[in-house]
């Protein structure tokens, strides 16, 4: 039950202290070694540029996973409380729970107050620039389509590696994710970066559906479960990408949204205009659903614990 004690510990550090400062956190540590790293290779020729940028990725997902390992292994067998909690902290920066949510919520308070967009909050809504100016509909879409895809990416992912490789793998996974975000786009780090792009959406294709599925799940509750369930089998393909669809068009079907990125694609169908309210409604069913999911993740390594003896 090793397992289930540091995920317990690292959740209720979540909860109750949140992210960790920047200069404390391996993900800006991480980041910080990525843009060191990969600028030696912008130079290169495409091939070349492949080749270095897996090289470069392989080595930073290293760098994170094996000392914590090695830490890990080296505490359980000198003192056991020391392992429990050296895990959770270790732990925690591969999740955020609680912080996803502060953000929505953060967003549909501005909203409501009629206030405008504070500068240290502009960076979110980036994605919803499109040349003209943002409506307050394009910021509740992009906040409730980023809550639905980050459940993934911050929490169904992380846990479900941390089920089979432990403190390790949830890492792994973290430095994969933000290797995918740094680099994995087209642009200046295309061919530096496809490598990154790729395993991140290998690493995504299981949880990113396991979530689209808890949030049908959880639809369940609002009697819209059949509406979640056909429009993400109908609509998760309309996004970019492999997996960012699931969640998001799970998460339209269960409020009754049409969430969209102008210019790029449209999801859902409105049963109802968008309103600040419908961000308190994204973050209820993301409570829900990542509940439901770390009850399932915990029973998970209960199970696998006892089948290794």
């Amino acid at each position: 039950m090793d397992l289930v004690l540091i995920l317990l510990l690292a959740l209720l550090i979540d909860l109750m202290v949140g992210e960790y400062p920047a200069g404390l956190h391996p993900t800006v540590w991480a980041g910080q070694l990525i843009g060191l790293l990969i600028k030696p290779g912008v130079g290169f020729k495409p091939v070349a540029q492949f080749l270095y940028g897996a090289a470069v990725s392989t080595a930073v997902i290293v760098i994170f996973a094996v000392p914590a390992w090695l830490l890990l292994e080296w505490l359980k067998g000198i003192n056991y409380w020391a392992y429990i909690g050296v895990g959770a902290v270790l732990l925690k920066p591969a999740f955020c729970l609680k912080g996803q949510w502060q953000i929505a919520e953060k967003t549909r308070a501005v909203l409501e107050s009629g206030s405008k967009i504070p500068p240290n909050m502009k960076g979110l809504f980036a994605t919803v620039s499109h040349g003209g100016s943002v409506t307050n509909s394009d910021i509740i879409s992009s906040s409730v389509r980023s809550l639905a895809e980050n459940a993934s990416d911050f929490m169904t992912a992380p846990i479900f590696y941390y089920l089979f490789f432990g403190v390790p793998g949830a890492l792994a996974y973290r430095v994969i994710n933000t290797l995918d975000n740094m680099i994995g786009y087209r642009g200046r780090y295309e061919y530096l970066g496809k490598f990154a792009a790729r395993l991140d959406d290998v690493a995504n294709f299981i949880p990113a559906r396991l979530t689209g599925f808890f949030i049908v799940i959880s639809a369940k509750l609002h009697h819209a479960d059949l509406r979640a369930w056909r429009t993400m089998l109908s609509d998760h393909n309309k996004t970019p990408g492999p997996n960012g669809g699931w969640p998001m068009a799970a998460a339209a079907g269960a409020l009754g949204l049409r969430l969209y990125k102008v210019g790029y694609y449209e999801i859902g169908h409105a049963t109802k205009e968008l309103t600040p309210g419908n961000i308190t409604e994204a973050v209820s069913l993301y409570w829900v659903s990542m509940a439901t999911w770390i009850v399932v993740a915990m029973i998970s390594i209960a199970a696998i614990a006892l089948l290794r003896g």
